[in-house]
């Protein structure tokens, strides 16, 4: 044998070493089924060997289109295993084709992906052909019902049975326990209305119980049920999905809160995703008006917080006996006030207090009085309310929205405030104008303009993605007036995962109606009307993008263009908008020019043109954010030469508490040298704190105003208004 076949050899035998021992390292999934029915649980085992053929230390992560898992780490920071996983697949409320990826990473660093196909299938509710009868177990205080198919409220007695398709309604300081034939309890709480959706069971005594919750709350004690039921507890978008445990279901200032005591109940958003709650947790969900596509997003706008209180004790009340109730005489059932009906179904049927407030439109200020009620019917939110103004206090009073041609037809005091329809890959809004930003943010972010409504939609058609926002406004019911709210159009469309798992798009803003005489230099500048920019991003996390904008600025003449390109971080984490990243323009290209302060800087005829031909180089940096009680931003962004601006607003609502009434704090920051030497605050800043407290709500509050004078803080009383912006 020659010393070069030798060597062949050799080098031959440490390949096949090397491809057997790779091959011993792999990943393995196993479904017990690949058909799971909707809203069912199905078990997926992973197992994980390294390349010494045995069980691996390793991380596991999955990424689906639908459903979710009982546990949730795995779509995000990932699970620890050792050698195998056994988790559970829980199915939408939809049939569909579900395709799981898991990527499973070892502690030597190998990477082994495999992709799993289950498909949902309709859950056969046939066999639940017998009604189920709910009966009363204890009540208090004004409790009624409307049977199904009725119009009329009654008021309910202990032999009242409760049937699918009946409503129950509590007032104030009443609540009623119902109890279904397997010893399932619910209590419905005070300030309630709860539809009995589906009441049902089959002979072999499985039940089908759907509760929907229209406003407030329940307790619920579910008993250990037979394979095959199901009991479960609506409000808005979420559905509780249990089988057998003890949980509240409530829906707070339109935010659906899920508690639960002991066991599990599987949250349902939609008919697309689910998150498990376990015992011991409260589950918060922030509804927004974006679409949710990827389940990583709920995670953003749902929070699993530690449940600190006890379960109310419902069993006592169960145990002590049905309360009796003297029946009224007749005079006193005359006098007495009833329940009284209320459209069917409404979950957030409120009357809410009227509302006064100071509104400035088209340079033109109007004192604003309003009742504004808002209605949900399935995906459906209606806001129908009664409006009208006047422009000076003890002026004539017209109805409607505020518009250039007032109404005195009292007609026109019915307005249309908000429509909101929510189809899942279709929703479409009519309403106050939302915050606009397109792209990364680059050119337009949080574009506004107050007291505007308009035409909002999304379309999806799989993986291709539509926005419109088309401001117009119904101003008048009769005769009907559509108005434009505002010069400004904006739209966008999306491609996800179009390149390498990064979503292309693109994005236009035309403002209409901008002219010469509203730029801040001379009546010979030319403002900038439209932007147009493309973008391409990576989703870090489900609203938090790594991305590249390329975006265009353009005279309302078309005479000329500024070109800019912005790569960095932008999206939302929680309820903060951030941005963050280095940029290059040309032509006088401005950062953020069809912002929250464009529509300001319009009206008062301060819009910036397009500078030199420069080309610039410089970074920004941001963040906004709005909450309950507080909203707020600030941005600084300039050059590398030093040359920067930053900018930043806030506004704080302290609520009253007790004997306190409240607090109105506002504070403004503008500077174009920030930093300079050190210093925060200098000559050229412009900053102010104001802190009031209301007299009139907001329409007269009272308080101190701190200004910057640019060496030092001066101090004067306010005596006015609080604004929204």
């Amino acid at each position: 044998m020659t010393k070069e076949y030798k060597v062949l050899t050799v080098a031959i035998l440490g390949i096949l070493a090397i491809l057997t021992v790779s091959a011993l390292a792999d990943i393995k999934v196993t479904v017990e089924n690949n058909i799971v029915v909707v809203g069912g649980k199905l078990p997926i085992t992973v197992e994980v060997t390294g390349n010494d053929g045995k069980p691996a230390q390793f991380n596991l992560k999955a990424k689906l289109n639908l459903g979710g898992f009982d546990k949730p780490d795995v779509l995000t920071k990932g699970l620890s295993g050792s050698g195998k996983l056994v988790l559970n697949y829980l199915a939408p409320k939809k049939s569909a084709d579900v395709k799981i990826t898991f990527t499973a990473e070892t502690s030597d660093k190998g990477v082994f992906t495999q992709e799993v196909s289950i498909r949902v299938v309709e859950k056969d509710e046939a066999e639940f052909n017998e009604q189920l009868k709910a009966l009363i177990d204890s009540f208090r205080g004004s409790v009624a019902i409307k049977k199904f198919n009725k119009k009329a409220w009654e008021s309910i007695t202990k032999d009242t049975v409760i049937q699918e398709g009946d409503e129950v309604l509590t007032l104030e300081k009443s609540y009623v326990v119902v109890k279904f034939p397997d010893g399932s309890m619910t209590k419905i709480t005070e300030n309630t209305q709860v539809l009995f959706e589906k009441l049902r069971k089959s002979k072999e005594g499985k039940i089908l119980v759907s509760i929907v919750i229209q406003k407030g709350g329940t307790y619920n004690i579910v008993q250990k049920m037979m394979a095959g039921s199901s009991f479960e507890v609506k409000t808005g978008s979420v559905t509780a999905g249990v089988r057998g445990t003890e949980f509240g279901v409530e829906n707070i200032d339109d935010k659906p809160v899920i508690k639960v005591w002991s066991g599990e109940v599987f949250a349902f958003f939609g008919d697309d995703f689910v998150v498990p709650v376990f015992a011991g947790q409260t589950l918060v969900y922030q509804l927004g008006t974006e679409l949710v596509q990827d389940i990583s997003q709920l995670f953003d706008t749902t929070t699993l917080e530690p449940l600190k209180e006890a379960m109310p004790e419902i069993e006592k009340i169960f145990e002590q006996p049905i309360e009796e109730q003297v029946e009224p005489s007749t005079t006193e059932k005359t006098q007495q006030p009833q329940p009284q009906p209320q459209p069917q179904p409404q979950p957030k049927a409120y009357i809410p207090p009227l509302s006064v407030e100071t509104a400035v439109k088209n340079n033109q200020k109007y004192i604003v009085y309003s009742i504004s009620p808002e209605f949900s019917i399935g995906p459906v939110t209606l806001g129908i309310g009664l409006t009208a103004y006047a422009t000076e206090v003890g002026g004539t009073l017209y109805f409607g929205i505020p518009s250039e041609n007032p109404s005195t037809n009292i007609i026109n005091m019915i307005t249309i405030n908000h429509v909101a329809l929510n189809l899942g890959n279709f929703y479409l809004r009519y309403g106050n104008m939302p915050p606009i930003s397109l792209g990364m943010g680059f050119s337009v972010r949080d574009y506004f303009k107050p007291y505007a409504k308009s035409f909002d939609t999304k379309v999806i058609f799989g993986s291709f993605g539509l926005y419109l926002h088309i401001p117009y406004e119904l101003s008048k019911l009769w005769l009907p007036e559509i108005v434009q709210s505002d010069s400004v159009f904006a739209g966008e469309i999306e491609i996800k995962g179009a390149i390498a798992g990064m979503d292309l798009g693109a994005a236009v803003l035309y403002d209409t109606d901008v002219s010469t005489k509203n730029t801040l230099e001379t009546t010979d500048d030319t403002p900038i009307n439209l932007s147009l920019s493309a973008f391409l991003r990576y989703p870090i996390l489900s609203n938090l993008y790594f991305g590249f904008e390329v975006g265009s600025q353009w005279l309302s003449d078309m005479s000329q263009f500024g070109i800019g390109a912005f790569a960095g971080l932008s999206g939302k984490i929680g309820f903060v908008d951030v941005i963050g990243g280095g940029y290059a323009t040309m032509n006088g290209f401005r950062p953020f020019h069809f912002g929250r302060v464009y529509t300001v800087q319009k009206s008062k005829n301060e819009l910036q043109t397009l500078g030199n031909n420069e080309t610039s180089f410089g970074f920004l940096a941001g963040l906004s954010f709005y909450h309950d009680i507080a909203i707020g931003r600030f941005y600084i962004y300039g050059d590398f030469s030093g040359d920067m601006d930053a900018l930043g607003e806030f506004r704080i609502t302290i609520p009253q508490i007790g004997a306190v009434a409240g607090l109105f704090i506002y504070g403004y920051y503008f500077d174009q040298t920030p930093f300079v030497s050190g210093e925060f605050f200098d000559s050229d800043t412009i900053a102010f704190l104001r802190i009031t407290y209301p007299i009139m709500e907001r329409n007269l509050v009272a308080g101190i105003v701190y200004n910057w004078d640019g060496t030092k803080w001066v101090q004067s009383v306010y005596i006015g208004s609080e604004i929204s912006w």
